[in-house]
């Protein structure tokens, strides 16, 4: 499966309904309420303590009345909806891996940006990444949903993949990877028996190639069903996750860089920065700042 994409960050516009609190705040013409960003005219009825006033027949994202009138609703509280397990501003990492030279330098007063830099494209040389072990912060139910940013300080020389997201139950079972390739291409894998019975591989052509700059990236996956990529806010598609077996969760969180097949041996880094995680593929993720 191929998508062609412009190699380009775009950002996007708050989501009506996503988490909110102090430290993301929602933008205008949203404000939060109860924990999520609506404007007025997206609240309608559903709004506590709301007038519908008179009018016709209609709906809304919260639910707009069957028919016109000046009924008075008290729909209590929004609810926000599912809400992420892990968010790198808020909930860290548990440890680091880094081969001799690497570095995965995590910086708290910046959100727990990550920047991972390899020394080459060696073995034993091309491996810095940070972690996330806890078991409360990772999906249990085989279906989930990320969100983040990937910064590359430089166009990458690949000769091969060069892996900076992996969901995964240890020792070598990965559910979700996300890698760059020399092809110019986004490539999502998982491995035999996490998210679905047999392997399944997707590579989405980037336009124009990986160039200096920031890319967002959002995957849904649920084991049995199905797996959707994002990237930069455009859908690249989807691929079938056929299961009938029982599977273990993911144990384990990586971000950075997991290896680098380079063309001319490194040295090498990317920045990763407000990734979040969810166990529930229909979650709304928040706005990546």
């Amino acid at each position: 499966m191929v998508a062609l994409l412009s190699g380009c960050f775009v950002d996007l516009d708050d989501r009506p309904g996503r988490a909110c609190d102090e430290a993301s705040p929602c933008r205008e013409p949203r404000r939060c309420i109860a924990g999520a960003c609506f404007a007025d005219d997206e609240l309608d009825a559903g709004k506590p303590d709301a007038s519908t006033g008179g009018g016709t027949a209609g709906g809304s994202a919260m639910g707009g009345g069957a028919s016109g009138g000046g009924t008075t609703v008290d729909a209590g509280p929004v609810d926000a909806g599912p809400q992420p397990l892990w968010q790198q501003r808020l909930h860290g990492f548990s440890d680091v891996t880094q081969d001799t030279g690497c570095t995965a330098t995590i910086d708290p007063s910046r959100g727990n940006l990550v920047v991972a830099s390899v020394m080459s494209s060696r073995d034993g040389e091309d491996t810095a990444s940070a972690n996330v072990l806890s078991t409360q912060r990772l999906p249990t139910r085989l279906e989930g949903r990320v969100r983040g940013r990937l910064t590359l300080g430089g166009t990458p020389r690949l000769a091969g993949n060069a892996p900076f997201a992996e969901l995964g139950a240890q020792p070598d079972r990965v559910h979700l990877q996300l890698a760059l390739s020399a092809n110019n291409e986004l490539v999502v894998s998982s491995m035999p028996m996490t998210v679905a019975d047999n392997a399944v591989s997707a590579r989405y052509a980037i336009d124009g190639g990986w160039q200096r700059g920031d890319y967002l990236f959002e995957v849904r996956w649920r084991r049995g069903a199905s797996r959707t990529v994002w990237l930069n806010g455009q859908q690249l598609g989807d691929v079938a996750l056929p299961s009938t077996t029982v599977m273990a969760p993911p144990d384990r969180f990586r971000l950075g860089l997991m290896r680098l097949d380079g063309a001319d041996g490194g040295p090498f880094s990317v920045t990763v920065n407000s990734w979040q995680l969810t166990e529930d593929a229909d979650a709304v993720l928040g706005d990546i700042p």
